[in-house]
């Protein structure tokens, strides 16, 4: 199985980045322990997120959940300027009330694409928190937190608006193999038998398997595996025993999720991250 790189470490709660460069960056699919809003103010073309290409337009906002596997694609015929803002998803669950759970920005659609008079308040609000954030006046950082925090409101209330846009993936362009992806991410517990796939959808076992691979770039035990050691991350970050959170993903042996879990992530289900490898880059 592919093994992506953890890219960046983060010291602070947040982080902003406002970045312009000729060309875009050629950066390989890979992830982060933090969180990721990216406003896109010039440029254009694709990121890929979790197997899936979308298409970006300038005013779009990126939002990568913490260990989402991710590639930016963008054209590399303009210039690209963007917005980054790295943010720890503890100080996010610590901000957060019962009713407006913060980091559930990030559980929809990675791309949100707003009319104007919202994206331009949007974009806005951002510039105020980069402009306190470099001011570096007394205080600077209680009011950045807050900046920060009533920005990420402000995308959860964008994000329930009717008239607000969650582009569909350009990629997989065929519907059926996103039937089967959401099929998959909703039975990783089970035992998946690439026949019994194939009849669940109505196709050959080895058209399917081309096409999946063809649409996705993964294979399909490829995707289920790295779907399966996301979740028992998930499950470990939020208190569950490795041994419990192997078999609760659907492994049927922990020596091999050890194994796999290692050379996907660096280190082993019960290792600890090591703040040296937690840096936020500004190269995205």
């Amino acid at each position: 199985m592919e093994r992506y790189e953890k890219r960046g470490y983060l010291l602070e709660k947040f982080r902003l980045f406002h970045l312009r460069t000729a060309e875009a960056p050629g950066v390989d699919m890979h992830y982060h322990e933090f969180c990721k809003v990216l406003l896109l103010v010039s440029g254009g073309g694709s990121y890929l997120v979790e197997g899936q290409r979308y298409s970006l337009r300038p005013g779009d906002a990126v939002l990568i959940g913490s260990r989402c596997v991710h590639k930016p694609e963008l054209a590399a015929d303009r210039p690209y300027e963007r917005i980054i803002i790295y943010i720890d998803p503890e100080f996010l669950r610590q901000s957060s009330t019962p009713d407006c759970q913060l980091e559930s920005c990030f559980a929809g659609g990675p791309v949100l694409r707003l009319k104007e008079p919202q994206r331009k308040r949007l974009f806005d609000m951002a510039a105020e928190l980069e402009k306190e954030m470099d001011a570096a006046k007394y205080g600077h950082d209680i009011a950045s937190s807050a900046l920060l925090l009533r920005l990420m409101v402000q995308l959860l209330r964008d994000i329930r608006r009717t008239d607000a846009q969650n582009p569909l993936p350009v990629l997989p362009e065929n519907s059926r193999v996103r039937d089967m992806m959401r099929y998959l991410d909703s039975h990783l517990e089970e035992d998946i038998n690439i026949s019994d796939l194939a009849d669940q959808f109505y196709i050959s076992k080895f058209h399917m398997m081309r096409l999946f691979r063809r649409e996705t770039g993964y294979t399909v035990y490829e995707y289920l595996s790295q779907r399966r050691l996301l979740h028992a991350r998930m499950l470990m970050e939020g208190g569950m025993r490795a041994t419990e959170a192997c078999y609760r993903s659907g492994f049927r042996s922990y020596s091999s999720f050890t194994r796999s879990y290692s050379k996907h992530f660096g280190s082993t289900p019960t290792g600890r991250v090591d703040a040296a490898h937690r840096r936020a880059e500004d190269y995205e």
